[in-house]
């Protein structure tokens, strides 16, 4: 309706242009939006270049091609619909994300390729509340936690549509076609309807809690932590499926973090020091963290709810040591970003490099895994507050709800800078003196991106980031057979020898099968003559024995135990050899990875059966140390050594067994091939002796002629083929004409089923002596 200065509603609010004006200028033939085609050609001149930005050769491909396709769809888009504030769809950028502020109780889309925000959503009664956003399944979902008030946001009108209203304290997870509100405190599991945020049936009850944070899985399966039973429950098609234990027996409940690594779900046990692989049948891979990382106090260990790629990061927040694990290959990276009373926040993977957020100063601390250095950090906000990263179209986004600025990075490290409190950014906003009636309260208008920003006003905000709010007081594991129970910690910057002679950075190191890698950044100020290695066990290859003042600055490593933890250390040698500039010494590293699936495993019978040789062929990667399990034929044989064979017995013959063939080291397990063996020995075998003399062969029901009845016979003089699956014991038989005697029976397939034929007349093994035959295995 118009107000009292006679525009409508449509006509005042911003990038929503009347449909009635558009379908006048179609009419008409009058250019769409403010300045016609002269500003499409602007525009589309300015998407352009964002889209080169990101594949020109210096980026990464995958995340190029996308953003090129993405601006050709908002390019056309933009011929179709209109320009500018004059469209009347919002025109939100097909690589964006949704972030939210406390501050205005909005949530803002921005565009991933130029940071500019492209719509705003009111969240009514949310302002100045803790809200959690889902933009991970088919639908965009924000819950208040303080409220327990679930919205979801509809982007082509930028309103908020459906609502419903849940207890306080609960979390928020979506994937594919499903959602889920999750209970902690009373271990409840609730489904919803991500459209109508309506409950989906009753909430399901996981009988112990707290539970851990929940993720989704592109396909929507929910998978819950359930700590106190060191398992996880999974959720496929929205439905509770038993159990999957992740973690030993301990009288305390352990610390399960789960993530999704390139949408594959992954607990991390920080007590146990596991990285594990889950399945829908079960666990998979898993890798076993450096020693030094179980050790870590309750709640400072951090592992982010989902990553792009198939590495995970790992980090030890007080010492900070961090692991980035290679859930494809099993190969683990660590490092070190250096202990300190920096606040760090949950890691994030993008290309080679790590991004860790610095809640002390509101920024994020650079880690380089190709340069093994911290490099220039990435001012988000310049603030303390609590910065919140996550992964989305190849791009890392960076929010602080309670700012007024975040930020997308590209995988080249190229920053845009996002101004949530853009005013001009279409939105679906009441006027101001309508705005009192949503709940929030009136509020003064969005202050000016351009000026600074007074920082939080809330903040004794809940801390939201994945850690354990109650301390652990279990006993800690042992530690590696390397350690020193005397060492003391690394200094997070070695000693200098000299102002001028700076020592190497810290090493960052990666193993191999049979490997390690040492990296580190070379010294700064005067070049060293060379740099040299420390710490290589006794009998390694060393390659290159020393590094050149050039580099590569690089170290590899062969040999060594996998059953031990080795630790390096760089020497820069300057001129003349008398000065020497240590690093500080590196993560502990094994020279293994968890081996992959066991090869071409093969069943062999003794005669006779009931006993089966399993011989396999070990994986690519494994190493000396590498064991075997065992297990689906009686009870687990463990620990076989690398011969590769395996001998089960007593078996019954006659029956089907799925064994599974499990690999392990020091470094991790669950590399395992099933192999379903079928424990018979049915021969195929013609029927022999039969003289054409006019009487038939019967073929029987059971191993007599006396009981039992005629199954049917098999004609004087044929001798057709016969699949004969085990000889038993029956009324003794003699041959018409041969005059052999026998009492042995064949139980054959016989029209579907199964029938006896005496042995007399099937050309088995020399049978005239009556014993049966040692190619058929014995019935019993």
């Amino acid at each position: 309706m118009p107000d009292a200065r006679g525009s409508s509603e449509e006509d005042r609010t911003p990038g929503l242009r009347p449909r009635r004006l558009v379908e006048e200028a179609e009419r008409t033939g009058e250019p769409r939006g403010p300045g016609g085609f002269a500003a499409l050609r602007r525009r589309c001149r300015g998407l352009a270049a964002a889209a080169w930005a990101a594949v020109r050769p210096d980026r990464r491909r995958t995340t190029g091609y996308i953003a090129l396709c993405s601006v050709g769809a908002l390019v056309g888009t933009s011929v179709v619909v209109g320009t500018g504030s004059a469209g009347a769809v919002p025109d939100l950028a097909d690589i964006g994300a949704w972030l939210t502020s406390s501050r205005t109780g909005e949530a803002a889309h921005a565009n991933g390729l130029t940071g500019d925000v492209d719509g705003k959503v009111k969240l009514p009664g949310m302002g100045d509340h803790p809200v959690s956003i889902s933009q991970d399944g088919k639908t965009v979902l924000v819950l208040d936690e303080k409220t327990g008030k679930l919205v979801r946001i509809d982007p082509s009108q930028l309103t908020v549509e459906q609502s419903a209203r849940y207890g306080a304290g609960l979390q928020l997870v979506s994937g594919g076609r499903y959602a889920y509100l999750v209970d902690p405190v009373k271990a409840r599991v609730q489904r919803i309807d991500p459209v109508r945020t309506t409950p989906v049936g009753a909430p399901v009850d996981l009988g112990k809690g707290p539970l851990g944070e929940a993720v989704a899985d592109p396909k929507g399966t929910l998978w819950v932590p359930v700590p106190g039973k060191g398992a996880v429950v999974p959720f496929p098609h929205g439905k509770k499926a038993p159990g999957i234990k992740v973690a030993g027996r301990s009288s305390k409940a352990a610390t399960l973090l789960m993530s999704l690594a390139d949408g594959r779900p992954v607990v991390t046990d920080t007590r146990g020091g596991t990285v594990t692989l889950l399945e829908r049948t079960g666990r998979g891979m898993r890798f076993k963290l450096p020693g030094t990382f179980a050790e870590e106090p309750s709640g400072s260990v951090l592992v982010p709810s989902s990553t792009a790629g198939d590495v995970v990061p790992v980090l030890a927040r007080k010492s900070g040591r961090m692991a980035l694990v290679n859930t494809r290959t099993g190969s683990l990276l660590t490092a070190s970003l250096g202990s300190s009373d920096h606040q760090y926040g949950t890691p994030q993977v993008l290309g080679a490099k790590v991004y860790v957020p610095d809640r002390s100063n509101g920024t994020l601390k650079v880690y380089d895994t190709e340069a093994a250095a911290i490099t220039e950090p990435v001012k988000v906000t310049g603030k303390p507050g609590k910065l919140s990263l996550f992964v989305r179209d190849g791009l890392l986004w960076v929010n602080d709800a309670d700012n007024a600025t975040a930020v997308v990075i590209n995988s080249s490290g190229h920053v845009n800078r996002v101004h949530k409190y853009e005013t001009e950014a279409p939105s679906a906003r009441k006027p101001k003196e309508d705005e009192g009636n949503d709940g929030g309260g009136s509020r003064d208008p969005a202050p000016d991106p351009d000026m600074p920003d007074p920082g939080p006003e809330n903040p004794a905000r809940p801390d939201r980031d994945r850690t354990p709010s109650k301390p652990d007081t279990s006993e800690k594991p042992d530690r590696p057979d390397d350690s020193d129970p005397d060492e003391k910690p690394d200094p997070e910057e070695p000693e200098d020898e000299s102002p001028e002679r700076q020592p190497p950075g810290i090493p960052q190191v990666e193993s191999g099968p049979g490997t390690m890698r040492v990296s580190f950044a070379p010294s700064s100020g005067v070049k060293p003559t060379r740099y040299g290695l420390l710490g290589a066990p006794a009998g390694a290859e060393l390659k290159p024995r020393k590094v050149g003042p050039g580099g590569p600055f690089t170290f590899e490593v062969k040999g060594g135990s996998c059953d031990k933890q080795y630790r390096f250390t760089v020497v820069a040698e300057f001129r003349g050899g008398e000065i020497i500039a240590k690093s500080g010494r590196s993560a502990p590293v094994r020279p293994c990875v968890a081996p992959g699936q066991p090869r071409n495993v093969q069943a062999d019978f003794a005669p006779g059966g009931k006993s089966i040789k399993l011989h396999w062929d070990a994986p690519a990667n494994a190493g000396k140390g590498t064991t075997y399990t065992v297990s689906g034929g009686g009870p687990d044989k463990d620990n076989i050594p690398g011969n590769t064979a395996a001998l089960l017995q007593p078996l019954a013959n006659f029956r089907t067994y799925t064994l599974t063939v499990a690999a392990r080291n020091a470094a991790g397990s669950g590399g395992s091939t099933v192999k379903r063996v079928d424990l018979s020995n049915t021969k195929t075998i013609r029927v022999a002796h039969n003289v054409d003399d006019g009487d038939d062969v019967g073929v029987r029901s059971e191993p007599s002629t006396t009981s039992g009845t005629r199954r049917g016979s098999i004609p004087a003089g044929q001798t057709p083929k016969l699949k004969v699956i085990c000889q038993t014991r029956g009324t003794m038989e003699t041959h018409d004409t041969y005059k052999w005697k026998s009492d042995i029976w064949d139980r054959i397939e016989w029209k579907g089923g199964t029938a006896y034929i005496s042995d007399l007349w099937v050309g088995t093994s020399k049978h005239e002596d009556g014993k049966p035959s040692p190619e058929v295995w014995s019935c019993d």
